[in-house]
């Protein structure tokens, strides 16, 4: 794409505000992660380590607290083990927040049905819990005649993916919905079901309403050995830097870690190579500009870049998608977010001499295969749920869904208490700096949409 150039030398001043900026950095609380303010529903207090679960969930990410929320509903005796100090601090809490509706998976694999499943059943989750989303649509864009021509591939892909309601629109449409676009779109297609949500809200509350049912969760738990025991009934035992926990089926949720975890295992079929993803934010204030997800022609090399608003109305551009040689979350680079905000620049004029508050790079657990690897090895007492990539929230109820069944029927595991699958609306009030608190426990916020949505003043503070 065509951008334009900067013979005043205005671009090097906007890149240097671009190269200073961070997520914020906060001095977090000495508070424990689960503090409780008053009596609080758990059953954290009645059982102990010596205790044998029926599942053991290791992994604190979007799939492993949908995981945690399933078995514990349907009755499981639940233990989450999440490594690191807060809960959804690895690949989730650098992901879009966006609730995907599949139109552009490849048919007849794992992704799509999870995806499929999750789509319908996450919206009465969303309004049971009484969580912000905004089904705000997507419109994928063809900037040139060459990209036009494979907008009817991609409406028959939709057709395929049985995502019938995405149709080709006129430009006239198109400008009619967007009018805030450059005007030199070729053609585009209309995706009415993308929405948008609080990422971190929605994974915490996953977790929230396992924990008031009954699962324990532990944090700053890493896993350093699993072994198993030759008994009557078979048992894993996983030792961690809090000490041993027993459990009759151990499911890996361990996201970007998965392949490490697995192979303590005895277990290696898949291996993660993580890809980053860059993103610059703008304020809310210039929400008005775009009213779907913006979404490029996609190529061999990915779905592109995408321009978007959050649930709380920011303006997103991203993710890119790079290699990473490492699995930890690095710094958002000044050359990368400089493109991305003259893409930003060029699709949406209103953004131009607005600047960006914030950055913010996600990191992918990618495989060596596009599907996912969902595998269930009942002599081993493991399922293995790995390569989820950048739509564990699209697909999060559904991963939950089939672990449930893996477990009860090839595990041969039934539910040891009773089932509760009911909903309460949670009250949730944000607490500056970064906390929000949940019924009667604080947790730690620790997502940038989250971060730059509620707390609408950092946008004059950066």
């Amino acid at each position: 794409m065509k951008v334009k150039t900067d013979p005043a030398g205005l671009e090097s001043t906007k890149i240097e505000r671009i190269a200073s900026l961070r997520i914020p950095t906060v001095e977090y609380s000495s508070l424990p992660y689960f503090q409780k303010t008053q009596p609080c529903l758990s059953h954290d207090s009645v059982w102990t380590m010596a205790d044998v679960f029926d599942v053991i969930v290791v992994g604190g990410g979007i799939v492993g607290c949908a995981v945690v929320w399933e078995m514990t509903s349907y009755g499981y005796k639940c233990l989450l083990l999440e490594k690191n100090e807060n809960l959804v601090s690895e690949a989730s809490s650098g992901n879009s927040g966006m609730l995907h509706t599949g139109f552009d998976a490849v048919a007849d694999t794992l992704e799509l049905q999870c995806i499929q499943h999750t789509f319908p059943k996450m919206f009465g989750v969303l309004e049971g819990f009484g969580l912000p989303y905004n089904k705000i649509g997507a419109t994928m864009v063809a900037w040139t005649q060459e990209q036009a021509q494979i907008i009817p591939t991609i409406a028959q892909r939709c057709r395929a993916a049985r995502v019938s309601f995405c149709t080709e629109i006129s430009l006239s449409e198109l400008y009619s919905r967007e009018p805030g676009l450059r005007k030199q779109a070729q053609g585009a297609l209309w995706i009415p079901g993308e929405t948008v949500v609080d990422p971190w809200l929605t994974a915490i509350s996953l977790a929230h309403d396992a924990k008031k049912k009954g699962a324990m969760i532990k944090t700053n738990a890493v896993v350093q050995n699993i072994s198993r025991t030759e008994c009557e009934r078979q048992r894993i035992q996983v030792m961690t830097s809090l000490g041993q926990f027993t459990g009759r089926v151990v499911i890996n949720c361990g996201g970007l870690y998965g392949d490490i975890v697995d192979k303590l295992a005895g277990l290696q079929h898949f291996r993660i190579s993580p890809k980053k993803g860059q993103y610059a934010i703008y304020p809310q204030k210039v929400g008005h500009h775009i009213n779907s997800s913006i979404l490029p022609i996609p190529t061999s090399k990915g779905k592109g870049e995408i321009i978007f608003k959050t649930v709380y109305g920011n303006v997103v551009v991203g993710p890119t998608f790079e290699d990473s040689a490492s699995r930890a979350r690095p710094e958002s680079d000044a050359c990368t977010i400089r493109r991305l905000v003259r893409l930003g620049e060029s699709c949406v004029p209103g953004l131009e001499g607005c600047p960006i508050v914030n950055t913010y790079t996600g990191v992918r657990p990618a495989t060596e295969t596009k599907d996912y690897h969902i595998d269930s090895y009942p002599e081993s007492c493991w399922i293995t749920v790995g390569g989820i990539r950048s739509t564990g929230l699209s697909g999060s109820l559904g991963i939950a869904d089939k672990v449930r069944r893996l477990v009860l029927h090839q595990h041969a595991l039934e539910p040891s208490g009773p089932r509760r699958t009911g909903l309460e609306k949670m009250d949730i009030k944000f607490v500056p700096p970064c906390h929000a608190r949940i019924d009667d426990v604080l947790y730690t916020v620790t997502h940038p949409i989250t971060l730059n949505g509620v707390w609408k003043s950092r946008d004059s503070r950066l």
